[in-house]
């Protein structure tokens, strides 16, 4: 009997050290809210993603010894409204866009001292600062992503659709360790294969410094259109940063993304400065910004104000509240909301609205 008890005790000591040795989280965030939006005709609906994008994923790491370490990334983009999956701008929606697929991230990864090595689906290096220094993390009606590149390319350059605005499949990254090649240097050089996809084809990568209340990065993107008969390649680059004061943080981005080939050339320069000042448990922010047209979109312009305050009811829990508005230029059609109805070609309008909402996450 002694000797069943001490067996008993040795192998749960070592089930303990494996299950120790590895870990799967479950984790995401649901996000609604009520809004209204007003282009050329105000329309009320329930949105989503207004503070935070809705997701489900379940992530895990297991260390290998030696300090090898194994690890994984699964998240979905969630419709919360509806319980459907996200539709995503960018290639990781099938032909019906509501399929439950891994479309936000789908990763593979091993790491040590020297930095991660990440096989998957991610973002691209050139999105990083996009959501980093917004005030608003390039969600809901005050995104500075409201201003960014998107269908008037592939007007102005026919047949031009690019999946890596914002993520890329097929990607092989390296990120660098933390302070491994000097304290608060960090970046992450990318490449992902078109897989005979037009658009797709991807090379990037970010560098950044961070101390104290400094942060400043720069990025570099390309991608290639595989097609024999779309000889158009898309450089998209931006710098951006921000200091934090204690009382608030000032943060400042410009970003330029053009499309060259068969002879012609569209691209948008886009910018923006951003505050955000916390108070106890509430946080208050705002930015305006703007996005300039050249060569094929010359003169098709817009500038965007957006304020905003959010309340924390508890470390995962915060209600929130967001206005913002678009003037647009030279036949532009920016709205504060890709969830609300867009006027015709052709017709003038401005773009304004807010959001309502509470967003849980765990």
């Amino acid at each position: 009997m002694k000797k069943s008890v001490l067996a008993l005790a040795v192998l749960g000591a070592f089930a303990g050290a494996a299950s120790a040795q590895s870990s799967v989280t479950m984790f995401g965030v649901v996000d609604l809210n009520l809004m209204s939006v007003d282009n050329n005709e105000r329309t009320y609906s329930m949105g989503t993603d207004g503070m935070s994008s809705s997701r489900l994923g379940f992530r895990g790491v297991e260390d290998l010894g030696g300090g090898l370490k194994a690890g994984f990334w699964l998240e979905m983009g969630l419709a919360a409204d509806t319980g459907r999956n996200a539709g995503l701008w960018g290639n990781g929606v099938g032909s019906t866009g509501n399929e439950l697929i891994f479309n936000r991230r789908s990763t593979v990864s091993l790491s040590n001292q020297w930095g991660e090595l990440r096989l998957g689906r991610d973002y691209t290096a050139t999105f990083w600062s996009w959501t980093v220094f917004d005030p608003f993390g390039t969600n809901g009606v005050g995104a500075a992503t409201n201003l960014a590149l998107g269908q008037d390319l592939s007007t102005a350059l026919a047949g031009t659709t690019y999946g890596t605005l914002v993520r890329a499949n097929n990607m092989v990254q390296y990120i660098l360790p933390a302070g491994a090649f000097g304290p608060g240097l960090y970046g992450q050089l990318q490449m992902a294969a078109g897989e005979n996809s037009n658009g797709n084809k991807y090379w990037g990568g970010r560098i950044g410094y961070a101390a104290g209340p400094f942060d400043i990065a720069g990025a570099y993107g390309l991608t290639d259109c595989l097609d024999i008969n779309c000889r158009v390649d898309l450089t998209n680059w931006n710098v951006g940063g921000s200091w934090n004061f204690g009382f608030m943080k000032l943060s400042g981005f410009f970003s330029m993304i053009e499309a060259e080939g068969n002879g012609n050339k569209a691209g948008r320069d886009n910018w923006f400065v951003g505050v955000s000042a916390p108070w106890g448990q509430w946080n208050f922010k705002a930015s305006y910004g703007g996005t300039n047209g050249n060569d094929l979109l010359d003169n098709v312009d817009g500038t965007q104000w957006a304020i905003g305050a959010d309340y924390n009811l508890s470390k995962r829990t915060a209600l929130y509240g967001t206005w913002s508005s678009i003037s647009n230029d030279g036949g532009a059609r920016f709205s504060v909301s890709n969830q609300a109805n867009i006027p015709p070609v052709g017709t003038s309008w401005n773009s304004n609205g807010f959001q309502v909402g509470v967003r849980h996450s765990f």
